[in-house]
Formats: structure tokens, sequence, C-alpha cells
């Protein structure tokens, strides 16, 4: 007794009527793709062509907006070193004020540096 037949008495199944033809299988995807309507070649979507240039558009603001930004907060970094580099004795003793620094500080800052 083969499996099958094992298996029919087992479940008590009664045995397939149904039975595909030899070579069904063989030819089936070439039968199913020649039943199917021909695609039409479409044109790409006019935003697919345009995409690049998207791209580029959008690269060059964010170029352009970040160098407005950096050269107006570089202006304005210098406006506010101007105390620092000015030579005069009130611009001096408003920095050391600024940076907390004392005469004692100074004096071992310049002792260091000989």
């Amino acid at each position: 007794m083969n499996e099958e037949d094992f298996i029919r008495t087992l479940t008590q199944q009664k045995p397939n009527p149904f039975r595909t033809p030899e070579g069904y299988f063989d030819s089936l995807a070439d039968r199913i793709i020649s039943r199917l309507p021909e695609e039409k070649q479409q044109k790409p979507a006019r935003i697919k062509r345009l995409r690049p240039w998207l791209y580029a558009a959008a690269f060059a603001g964010v170029v352009a907006l970040s160098a407005t930004l950096y050269l107006n907060h570089s202006d304005d970094s210098l406006k506010n070193n101007e105390v620092l580099v000015a030579s005069n004795d009130t611009y001096f003793e408003d920095a050391a004020d600024y940076a907390m620094v004392d005469n004692q500080d100074i004096y071992a800052s310049l002792l260091a540096d000989m």
C-alpha cells in the first residue's frame, strides 16, 4: 500500500477525481503571459523629469541662506570683538572687567610669558 492510500484509509477520504493533464505546468507560464494585454509605453511623469532641477534649486537655496546667515553672524561678532581690538586704556579696562581679570592675574600672565 502506498502512502496516499494509507492516509486515505486513516482519514476515510475518497480518492480525488481531479487530475492535471501531463505537461500542464510546463507550459502554464507561457500561456498566461501570452494572454496578458500589451502594456502601453507611458511617458515619465513631469515631476520625475524635473526632479534633478528641483534638487539643484533646493541646494542653491540652502547654500544662499547659509551664506547669508554666516555673513550676518560674522559681522555681528566683529562688532562685539571691537572692544578687545582697540588699544585705548578704557577699552582694555572694560575688557578686563568683563573677563573678571584683576591686576594680580595680569602680572602672573605677563611673568608666565617671560
